[in-house]
């Protein structure tokens, strides 16, 4: 084998990554929130809002890795037990244990992304083309 590359100039890995081109003023935002309530009574919460992915501060990528790169251990009543290394490779889990009756228990998790591309899209004709689409489906 001949000898590996020690790196990739910028130029070359600039053509070659992945992700959002966020120029030209498009802005999108992107929040997430976590809650668990039991009996009506909240118990965990997370929240990480982004108002502009394009401009994300380190502190707001922090946050964002703290709230998705947890497993969030929630137990009501006695004698409940977990080994937390059981959850090792997970990402933004939220384990429920509970060992009491009549219970109401609620997990949400709300994902909120927006972005302002609404000219982008019409002048893509999106609707022209999903209706076109739309009634291509049906067919003759």
């Amino acid at each position: 084998m001949g000898a590996w590359p020690l790196a990739v100039s910028d130029r070359q890995l600039d053509t070659t990554r992945g992700g959002f081109d966020m120029g030209n003023g498009l802005l999108a935002s992107f929040g997430i929130e976590r809650a668990v309530y039991i009996n009506g009574n909240l118990v965990s919460s997370t929240s990480v809002n982004i108002p502009d992915i394009g401009r994300m501060t380190p502190d707001q990528a922090s946050a964002l890795a703290a709230a998705t790169g947890t497993v969030n251990i929630i137990q009501n009543g006695a004698n409940n037990t977990v080994d937390p290394a059981t959850f090792d490779h997970a990402t933004a889990a939220t384990v429920i244990q509970n060992s009491l009756d009549n219970q109401d228990i609620r997990s949400l998790t709300t994902i909120n992304v927006t972005a302002n591309s609404q000219n982008l899209f019409r002048s893509l004709g999106l609707q022209e083309s999903l209706q076109a689409g739309l009634i291509g489906s049906l067919g003759h």
